[in-house]
Formats: C-alpha cells, sequence, structure tokens
C-alpha cells in the first residue's frame, strides 16, 4: 500500500507540473522570463558540481555520502542524489540555457557564454560516467550547432578546430587523459552494469507476462523484482529499482495504462519533429525534440524516474514551447 500510494503521488504530481508549464508558459515573453530564471539556476548547478569535482565534498543529501566507491568521491550530484540523476538534469536542461544564450544582443559574449556553459556541461557530465548522457548531451551540441551554423558556421568550424587542436595538444596532460580515460571506461568497463540491467529487464517482461498484461498495481514492480531476483520473498518490504521506465509502467498499470502514455510520447515527438522542420532546423526550434530525447535517455539510464522532478519540469517546458508554436502566433523567435 505504501508503494502505491507514492506512486500514485508522483503520477498525480507529474500531471500537476505539466499543467502548470502549460497553463502559466503560454507566450514568448513569459517563456523568456523563465528560461532566465532557468538559466540563472543552471549555472549555479555547474558551479556547485564543478566545486564537488575539485574539492571532493557534496551537499548533505548526495548519494556520495552514502555510498563509498573508488570514484564516488569526486563525482559531483548537485541537488541530485546520485550521478545518474545529475547528469540526466544537466541534459535535459541544456537546449533550454542554450537557446536562452542566444538571445543576448553582444556576439562575443555569448559566444564565450555558450563555450563556458557548454565546455563545463559536458565536462560534469564525463566525471559522472553516464554513458547515455555522454551521447545525448552531444547529441544536443551537435544538432544546436546545426542549427546555429546558419549564421555562425565560421565561427562554429573554427571554435570545433581549435577545440581539436588543444585536444590533440594537450592531450598528454593529466587533466585531458584523465577525461578521456573516464569516457573509454563508462563504455567499455561496464559490462556487468549492463548485464544486470539487461537481467532486470527480462525479469520485468517476465511478471508482466504472468500479470497477462493486465498490470500488478500501482508502485508494485520493485517489490515483485525484488522477490523475483532475489528468488524468495523477504519479511520486509524491500525495493529494486526497475531501471526502465517503460517497463515499469507496463508492468504497474499493464496494457490499459501504457497505452495512453506511449501515445502522449509518440504525439509529443511528432508535433516536435514537425515543430523542428516547420522551422528549417533553426536552433529555438529543436527545444521539443532535444528535450524528448533527453528524457528517453534517463528513462532508461536511471534507477527510477517516476520521482525525479526536473524530468517531468523538462517535458512541461517542452510541451509549454509546442503550444506556443502551434497555437500562438508563430511561436518562439531567435534573435541570433
Amino acid at each position: 500500500m505504501g508503494e502505491s500510494v507514492r506512486y500514485l503521488y508522483f503520477i498525480f504530481e507529474w500531471l500537476y507540473v505539466l499543467f502548470l508549464c502549460v497553463y502559466y508558459i503560454r507566450d514568448e515573453k513569459t517563456y523568456q522570463l523563465f528560461a532566465k530564471g532557468l538559466m540563472m539556476l543552471y549555472i549555479g548547478i555547474l558551479c556547485i558540481g564543478v566545486w564537488e569535482c575539485l574539492t571532493g565534498n557534496h551537499l548533505s543529501q548526495s548519494g556520495s555520502l552514502f555510498y563509498e566507491t573508488t570514484t564516488s568521491a569526486f563525482q559531483p550530484t548537485g541537488f541530485q542524489f546520485n550521478t545518474n540523476d545529475f547528469a540526466s538534469l544537466l541534459t535535459i536542461l541544456f537546449p533550454i540555457v542554450v537557446m536562452q544564450l542566444t538571445t543576448w544582443k553582444h556576439k562575443s559574449l555569448m559566444l564565450i557564454g555558450m563555450i563556458g556553459i557548454g565546455g563545463t556541461s559536458l565536462y560534469l557530465v564525463i566525471m559522472t560516467n553516464s554513458r547515455l548522457a555522454m551521447i545525448v548531451l552531444l547529441l544536443e551540441i551537435l544538432v544546436l550547432l546545426f542549427g546555429w551554423s546558419k549564421v555562425w558556421s565560421f565561427v562554429s568550424i573554427y571554435v570545433l578546430s581549435i577545440g581539436a587542436l588543444l585536444v590533440s595538444t594537450f592531450h598528454s596532460s593529466r587533466f585531458i587523459k584523465q577525461l578521456l580515460d573516464m569516457v573509454k571506461n563508462s563504455f567499455t568497463e561496464k559490462g556487468h552494469s549492463t548485464s544486470e540491467r539487461m537481467q532486470m529487464y527480462q525479469a520485468s517482461w517476465d511478471i508482466i507476462k504472468e500479470s497477462h498484461f493486465m498490470g500488478i498495481g500501482a508502485g508494485n514492480l520493485p517489490l515483485r523484482l525484488d522477490e523475483y531476483m532475489y528468488g524468495f520473498e523477504r519479511l520486509s518490504d524491500n525495493y529494486w529499482a526497475p531501471h526502465n521506465y517503460w517497463l515499469e509502467a507496463f508492468a504497474n498499470g499493464g496494457i490499459l495504462a501504457f497505452l495512453p502514455l506511449l501515445a502522449f510520447f509518440i504525439g509529443y515527438f511528432i508535433f516536435a519533429i514537425r515543430y523542428w522542420v516547420k522551422a528549417h532546423y533553426d536552433i529555438t526550434s529543436a527545444i521539443p525534440l532535444l528535450i524528448g530525447i533527453a528524457f528517453v535517455a534517463a528513462s532508461v539510464g536511471l534507477s527510477s524516474t517516476i520521482d525525479k522532478r526536473h524530468l517531468c519540469l523538462g517535458i512541461g517546458t517542452g510541451l509549454a514551447v509546442l503550444n506556443i508554436c502551434y497555437f500562438q502566433k508563430g511561436g518562439l523567435k531567435n534573435d541570433s
């Protein structure tokens, strides 16, 4: 009962945040005000992440203070509990923040801000060892550069060339070598973690089939998964995170709950892609699509998704942008 109430509460919270975003962010002026505040918060989060990486200290609720690994001391968590949560926060808000930077009138400051925020975000995501977050952030940077290159193609190529030159020049430095080693290790030394997740996915699918696709009740999959993975029922209710939002939703609510959820996200991506194409791949029009991609990555990268408020805030912002685009006067404008 406790897990069911918890799960239903977070469903209500998600719906409420989505409603608030669409209801209040209904025009370009309101969106710009919201994005400015979000950008200031994002910069503050980046500062906390860098402080954690440099000092090994963390905020009081950081998971790095509860579990100890060989790397956790200098891995950033920010306001989140663990590193994967922090990485998902950076990737889902990154497009909103970068787009807001393009509204700056001084081009030199805008370029410095983009390089600073982009470089710091990439550094912190690498430090989290989150493979999906690294891929998503690089994809976001490439898509945004593609939309930005119509005006800044020469500058983009120039910056990328200088960056490649610096990496090749300082490849032997300890800092660059450490980052490159972390990227390599993230993709080559997590075989046990990957196989464990595949085992959990198979177990979740078996539970779905055993329920005849009708669901086992809201919030019950982590409890059933714990019994499945251990092979017996324990005295107290123990929580085993499924690490897959889609399988968790399917197992908890069954096909009657999963189909509307699937239809919502399919519709979201259809309208996001249409907006992007309609705006001729403009940097601003890519925001809803990139937010959606970041959410999908987080939905299979995080241990649990339903209790991550920054994810529903991101989706809510994406919905608000689509609402402005399709129901207001022409959508957001890019002043860069």
